[in-house]
């Protein structure tokens, strides 16, 4: 069947590049404003949300090596992690051993309806053959609400991808799919348990490690910034300030034609 065969090619790719059973993957965090920009999508996704997940249920669906996990239960929430990869499982074990972690199909979640607080997943469902799927899966299996961090389809990123910065297929093999927001409103207005929802955008690296991701971030810019000449100027309160108010003036400007994607749905308590 071509969706399994693709299923399976994208446990390969990431069980060969990303994942390591007994070595999860370490965020560069050491710079104060590359965490601050690693942590960007999570922080905004929880004050959507409303805040406060201490002794909630939350579901980390495509969750990897846990990373996400990670952070919801150091926020105290009660959390359960879920991937296809064997190898990301015991991964995220590794990371967290706190957390819950299963071996699971995001398109097919073997938990019952209502069965976590809240739901989350961050760029795992362009990965999928059935991204919507994925996506009534976390209706399905939340009761206050789900959250989605993916990548965003905009005129702005479909003509970065004619330049190859976006990329419009996975080294995995499968198409990598983005959801726009009109797309959105037609999905949630067809969906009858979601009675609130919002969407922020904005311009981000895609993933969790700004330093990762870009080589040429790792090998200039980051050397630079991490000097401690550098670091005396950066790190002064005011600097600080005018970094996340211009970052955040950017996207209040452009961020609705961004490649980064914050979605956060409630649902009515059943």
């Amino acid at each position: 069947m071509v969706v399994e065969s693709q299923k399976r090619e994208q446990i390969e790719y990431h069980e060969r590049v990303h994942y390591s059973a007994g070595k999860p993957r370490a965020i560069d965090n050491r710079h104060p404003y590359v965490q601050w920009l690693n942590g960007y999508r999570l922080r905004t996704a929880l004050t959507m949300a409303g805040g406060a997940v201490a002794g909630k249920s939350v579901l980390s669906v495509c969750g990897g090596d846990g990373q996400e996990a990670d952070y919801f239960q150091r926020l105290g929430a009660r959390v359960t992690m879920v991937d296809l990869s064997p190898i990301a499982v015991q991964a995220a074990r590794v990371q967290n051993p706190q957390l819950e972690c299963m071996c699971m199909d995001a398109e097919r979640l073997d938990f019952p309806d209502g069965a976590f607080d809240w739901a989350i997943v961050r760029d795992g469902l362009h990965h999928l053959a059935r991204p919507l799927k994925g996506f009534y899966e976390l209706d399905r299996v939340s009761r206050e609400g789900f959250i989605i961090l993916e990548g965003q389809d905009s005129p702005a990123v479909r003509a970065l991808s004619l330049f190859g910065v976006a990329e419009n297929w996975d080294p995995a093999g499968g198409y990598v799919y983005r959801f726009g927001r009109r797309e959105l409103y037609k999905i949630f207005s067809s969906l009858q348990t979601v009675h609130d929802w919002k969407v922020r955008t904005a311009w981000l690296p895609y993933g969790s490690d700004l330093v990762g991701l870009f080589p040429a971030f790792r090998r200039y810019v980051y050397p630079a910034i991490s000097h401690p000449a550098a670091m005396k100027v950066l790190m002064t309160r005011s600097v600080r300030r005018a970094f996340k108010c211009s970052f955040e003036v950017f996207n209040g400007l452009f961020g609705r034609a961004g490649n980064s994607l914050i979605v956060v749905a409630r649902k009515g308590r059943t």
